[in-house]
This record gives structure tokens, C-alpha cells and sequence, in this order.
């Protein structure tokens, strides 16, 4: 709490000192968005009108969660740092879908979540506090009961009608013919009609690599205006980028998922892997910095799940794992109830109800890292340059225009005290942490930096400082408040004592 409380108090200081751009206003590009992916029925119900197929008794059921209740917490959305959520499937679905994969008609919404004046209220209050709003549109397979299956002019649609599913708990599912020009026209033509209708900002395309990368073309042509993001599964980088090429303004990296996931669940796991990743990444996409990073997905084991298997405290991990996400070049995305650390085996017991009353520590801890990504440019648009990166310990340097930062992630069971090669950065001047307020000056030619297990640092690179009057009258300011604290208890104290 201390800690907490003296790095929320420094943060303006040190950003002030080290001249980090923070009066920069945000830029239109996507590749300054931090996302969160809401699986609507599981987050918040606001309207107990279009609960009629709801079964809180039944985890495989529909819960309540609708346009409304998101558009109720978009304040606490906007808090987390989050620019961007996406909706999972949006259309009519077959009774008890309630995870809006089994879509039975591309023409009508789920009225378990709403209207579609519902769905442009909730896109209209986001934009007011601009926030963007995408929409997961699932365009290579449909419900085994999607009505295009019962028109005989439609015969040619699907090439399978009853095809097993992964994860399983998807079950059988009729797959879209794409190669058809008759399917992507009345696909694209869906999507124009809810864009147009309810002002989204662009759709979030899951299972997008099922499909040839000109499947995509009509979409970007007919969608200029919006943002689209295709997700990649089993897609190598090279496929990925030509899925860009296409017309894709952004991708998944399913590549980066499982090595992610492996690093974060424990200590003292090599760290090399996902380094050489994303220089590769970096490397071979066209817009990696727009590239979508996460670790679990409305289809996935939670990630939380992988630290509870290793018999790790989850909220640690978590820390390391979303530091490394929010600082490395990509787009940042959260699944809901990871900032709660949410539990489960993929399916109804991962997308379990969004709990908004429980532990807020790691929740303000995202709050923290968030407004660092926000407030420095480099984070979101600098180039990447590893320091060092050695089973568990890694050092990275993101610079944009003349701002440096440098980020230290202590994932190892051990403190740690590394050597940076002043030559690397500039030994004139020195490191100021932004989260702990640690600080580093060059010394023989090397800036050192010691951080205790299972801790992060991101350091600002700026100018030495003499007499560092903000720091004094920051920690002034931070005792005073205490004392006044102590006084107030030691007056009740008294009062109580006397009555």
C-alpha cells in the first residue's frame, strides 16, 4: 500500500522531469488503443427485461449480461485505462448460446442483449469518452440451425452443416463456404448494415485465418472507415501478413499466446523465446504495432488457471505478465475478469460472472501501468531493442523521437542485480523508475539495476537531477498526509475511550 501510494503520488513528478510528452494529445492511429474483449452475457446485466432465457442455476445458460449493463460500467472500463472493448458475437443465436458463436441469422441481433437502439446507445456513450467499440463477427461458421441452411437457393453456402468443433464445448457447427462470392457478399453486406446502424468502430473477425486472405479484400473495401482485426489461428507470421496485405488492419499473435503464457505462469522460465518473437514479429507484419497480444480468449483455459497448475499466486504473475504486455510494441488486450484474475477450464467455467466487488489490487495496479502506457509514447510507438533477457530477467529499451524508456521485469524467484552498458543509453544521464521510484546513474560505464523477485520497474531515461525538489515535496506531502491520518485515529481513539 505504501508502495502504492508513493508511486501514484511521484508518477506527475518523474513524467514531468523527464519532459516524457505527457501533454500529447492522443493520435488516431490504432496502435495507441489498450482493448478489453467483454463476452457480453458474462459482465453486467442492466435491463432485466431481455432476460427470458435466463438460468443463473445454469452456468451453461444464458446469465444476463447485455448492451446496457456494459454501457453502465464503461466508467469503470474507461478507470483500467481501456480505450477499446470488443463485444463478442452480437447476432441471433440458437436457444442457450449465450457466447454468440452459433449464430442463426446475420440480419437480426440477440435479443438477449438488446436493441439495436441499445447497441448505438452503448456505442454512442463510449465515443463520448472516446472509447472505440468493435464487434467480434464470426463469418466462417455459423449455427447447424443458421437459416441461410433451410433456403434451397442456398445450397452452396456451407461445406459442412455438422462439423465437431475446437473447443469442444462449441459442439457441432455448420462451416461457411468463403471461396463463395455469394456468402462474402451477404456477409459484407451484414456488416455495412450494423456498422451503419449502430456507428461501431470496426469487428474483431474470430476464426479469420479459416478463411483465404482475399476473403477479407470485400470487407476492407466495403469498410474503409473501420477498423478491422482478423484472429489468426495457427497462423504462422508470413500467412499473417498476408492476411494484412488483404486488407486487415490488424492481426492476432497466436504465435505469441502459448509462449507467453508458458513465461508468466512461474518463475525462472527462459524469456528468450518470446523476445526473438517479437523481433520477428516486428520484422515480418506490416503493422506490428497495431498486433494484438493476449493471453487467453472467450475460447481458452484461463490464463490463471496455468499459474494455480504451477501453484503460483496469480496475482504476481499476473503483474509480470501484463507489465511485459503493456510495454513490449503491440496492442495490448485484456480479456474481461483478468484484472480480477478469473478462474476456469475453457468454456461456461472460464466466462464465469464478472465480479466488480473483489480485490482491487491488481486491478489498480493495471490502472498504474495503463496510464504509463497512455502517458508515454514510446511505449506505444517506440522502437524495441532488448538489453537483456535471461531465464526470467528482462531488460528492454523503447525509444520514440527523443524519449527513452527502459523497462526491467524481475520474472525470477531471485533479486536480481543486472549491468546495463552505459553505451547502450547515455551515462550522462540517469534512470527514474516511474512505478517504485528507483533510480539508476552510470557508474564505470555501466548503469546497474536491482530489482527483488517477481518485481517490474519501467525507467524513464532524463537528464541528472541536483536537489530533487519534487521528490522532497512529494514525500512531504505523503507524510503530512499521514500524520493527519494518525491524529484523526488517535481523536477517535480518545472519544471512543471516553464514552
Amino acid at each position: 500500500m505504501k508502495r502504492r501510494l508513493f508511486s501514484l503520488v511521484m508518477i506527475p513528478f518523474l513524467l514531468f522531469s523527464a519532459q516524457s510528452a505527457a501533454a500529447e494529445e492522443k493520435k488516431e492511429g490504432w496502435h495507441d488503443e489498450t482493448m478489453y474483449f467483454i463476452m457480453t452475457d458474462r459482465f453486467m446485466n442492466g435491463d432485466r427485461s431481455n432476460d427470458e432465457q435466463t438460468d443463473n442455476n445454469d452456468p451453461s445458460a444464458y446469465q444476463g449480461g447485455d448492451f446496457k449493463g456494459i454501457q453502465d460500467k464503461l466508467e469503470y472500463l474507461q478507470e483500467l485505462g481501456i480505450t477499446s472493448i470488443v463485444l463478442s458475437p452480437v447476432f441471433e443465436n440458437e436457444a442457450g448460446a449465450y457466447h454468440g458463436y452459433s449464430i442463426t441469422d446475420y440480419s437480426k441481433l440477440n435479443p438477449q442483449f438488446g436493441s439495436e437502439q441499445e447497441l448505438k446507445s452503448l456505442v454512442n456513450s463510449a465515443h463520448e469518452k472516446n472509447m472505440r467499440v468493435l464487434v467480434d463477427f464470426p463469418a466462417t461458421r455459423a449455427s447447424t440451425e443458421n437459416v441461410w441452411l433451410d433456403d434451397a437457393d442456398k445450397s452452396g453456402w456451407f461445406t459442412e452443416v455438422d462439423s465437431m468443433q475446437e473447443p469442444d464445448w462449441l459442439g457441432e457447427m455448420a462451416l461457411v463456404n468463403t471461396d463463395n462470392p455469394a456468402v462474402q457478399s451477404a456477409l459484407v453486406e451484414s456488416a455495412v448494415s450494423l456498422a451503419e446502424q449502430t456507428g461501431i468502430d470496426g469487428y474483431f473477425f474470430s476464426n479469420a485465418s479459416a478463411a483465404q486472405p482475399s476473403f477479407w479484400t470485400a470487407f476492407d473495401e466495403a469498410l474503409p472507415e473501420r477498423h478491422l482485426i482478423g484472429e489468426m489461428t495457427d497462423a504462422t507470421m508470413a500467412d499473417a501478413a498476408a492476411y494484412e496485405e488483404a486488407g486487415l488492419d490488424a492481426v492476432t499473435s497466436s504465435w505469441l499466446q502459448e509462449p507467453l503464457r508458458e513465461q508468466f505462469a512461474t518463475i525462472d522460465r527462459p524469456s528468450e523465446d518470446v523476445m526473438n518473437l517479437l523481433q520477428e514479429e516486428q520484422a515480418t507484419l506490416n503493422n506490428a504495432m497495431q498486433a494484438i497480444h493476449l493471453t487467453d480468449s472467450s475460447l481458452t483455459d484461463r490464463f490463471t488457471l496455468d499459474m494455480a497448475n504451477e501453484n503460483m499466486f496469480p496475482g504476481a504473475r499476473w503483474r509480470m505478465a501484463l507489465t511485459y504486455m503493456y510495454t513490449v510494441p503491440g496492442t495490448p488486450a485484456l480479456f474481461y475478469g483478468s484484472e480480477i484474475a478469473q478462474n476456469g477450464e475453457s468454456g461456461p467455467d472460464a466466462h464465469g460472472l464478472m465480479n466488480f466487488r473483489t480485490d482491487q489490487e491488481l486491478v489498480d495496479y493495471i490502472k498504474q501501468i495503463a496510464a504509463l502506457r497512455q502517458e508515454l509514447p514510446a511505449l506505444r510507438r517506440g522502437t524495441y531493442e532488448p538489453l537483456l533477457d535471461e531465464n526470467g530477467m528482462s531488460v528492454f529499451k523503447r525509444q520514440y523521437e527523443d524519449e527513452t524508456i527502459v523497462v526491467a521485469i524481475n520474472n525470477t524467484g531471485e533479486t536480481q542485480n543486472v549491468s546495463i552498458p552505459a553505451s547502450a543509453l547515455d551515462e550522462n544521464k540517469e534512470l527514474r523508475g516511474l512505478l517504485n521510484g528507483d533510480m539508476s546513474r552510470a557508474a564505470d560505464g555501466e548503469f546497474t539495476i536491482i530489482l527483488d523477485r517477481e518485481e517490474a520497474e519501467i525507467y524513464a531515461l532524463a537528464e541528472k537531477t541536483g536537489i530533487n525538489y519534487a521528490f522532497i515535496a512529494a514525500m512531504a506531502a505523503v507524510w503530512v498526509v499521514f500524520i493527519v491520518f494518525l491524529y484523526i485515529v488517535w481523536k477517535r481513539g480518545r472519544k471512543a475511550a471516553k464514552s
